[in-house]
């Protein structure tokens, strides 16, 4: 129950507040008055709120402070010119090695016996079935990456899309409640203040 309760406790403060002042400035005083003084308060008590309510958008959203660019504004003030000086910086120039691969291949002699050439034909047939079994090798080792590449997109775009909602949704039921309240509680404020000698008249 009390998790229920703390999951709108915003809106209910917000109610509680509006029936304070309605309670103060029609039953507890009567006159035109008090009704307008709960209302000024009312006022001030909600533009608090809603000022708060969108400094905590901002802040929500990673933007700077405004009291932080008040003051990186009154840091750029004009002084007076001074001497500028250009230095020459070095510069550093790097070189990005390359892989290279080395072939061994045994060429064909037709001076040679047929023995000595059938045996490098062989050698040669050997060097391509190593060849070709680390291609192998390495495709499916690209295939295993790939696979685990594209399990991991997912992954990371499926926690993505839970932060943006998560993000959302805690964007919606924090700083915006606040901003409302405070925005309800300026409403009532203003009708109050403003319409204080007719609902004294049409109460009393």
């Amino acid at each position: 129950m009390r998790r229920w309760i703390a999951e709108a406790k915003l809106v209910l403060m917000g109610i509680s507040v509006v029936l304070a002042a309605v309670l103060l400035g029609f039953v507890a005083w009567h006159s035109e008055e008090s009704i307008r003084i709960a209302g000024y308060a009312l006022q001030l008590v909600g533009m608090v709120f809603a000022i708060r309510g969108l400094l905590g958008v901002r802040e929500h959203f990673g933007q700077p402070l405004l009291r932080y660019l008040f003051l990186k504004w009154i840091k750029r003030f004009p002084r007076w010119k001074r001497k500028v000086v250009i230095g020459a910086g070095t510069g550093l120039v790097s070189m990005a090695g390359m892989k290279a691969r080395v072939e061994v291949w045994t060429p064909d002699n037709p001076e040679k016996t047929v023995e000595e050439r059938i045996e490098s034909i062989i050698k040669n047939l050997d060097r391509i079935r190593d060849e070709q079994r680390e291609h192998v090798q390495l495709i499916d080792k690209l295939k295993d990456s790939h696979e685990k590449h594209k399990k991991q997109v997912a992954d990371d775009s499926k926690k993505l899309k839970e932060d943006i909602q998560s993000d959302l949704e805690s964007l919606h039921t924090s700083d915006l409640i606040t901003s409302l309240v405070g925005l309800v509680w300026l409403t009532v404020g203003i009708t109050m203040s403003t319409l204080a000698p007719e609902l004294s008249k049409w109460l009393y």
